[in-house]
């Protein structure tokens, strides 16, 4: 199989770019103006993220794939604390939209609230 880097560090830089796009995406769909579920995208990303490389050993795959795994692990952490918190912002402004505004109550007794005895 060719290497596609010489440099180690160029490979590292390639992933961890990679994993932050994942993490942009990610967030986009779930926190941004789309409000996909966690769920759908979390299940996504996992049942999809492996590759095949023409003339790489099943070995090196399956590191390549658990590696993968364990660099968005976090990402996918980090989606669904961010889309709880945003559900439960969302919870709190619709509560406080449906919540009963206060009325006045006058005591009776004071001011025009009182019948005049004709």
């Amino acid at each position: 199989m060719p290497k596609f880097f010489k440099n180690p560090e160029i490979a590292s830089v390639a992933l961890a770019s990679l994993v932050k796009m994942v993490g942009l995406l990610g967030a986009e769909l779930v926190v941004g103006m789309h409000n996909d579920d966690i769920n759908l995208i979390e299940s996504s990303i996992r049942a999809k993220l492996f590759a095949t490389i023409p003339g790489a050993s099943p070995e090196s795959t399956a590191a390549g794939v658990a590696l993968a795994h364990r660099l968005v692990e976090p990402v996918l952490r980090d989606l669904r604390q961010r889309a709880e918190a945003r559900a439960r912002a969302e919870a709190d402004v619709n509560a406080q939209k449906s919540e009963p505004k206060p009325t006045e109550v006058r005591p009776a007794g004071r001011g025009r609230d009182v019948a005049r005895l004709n």
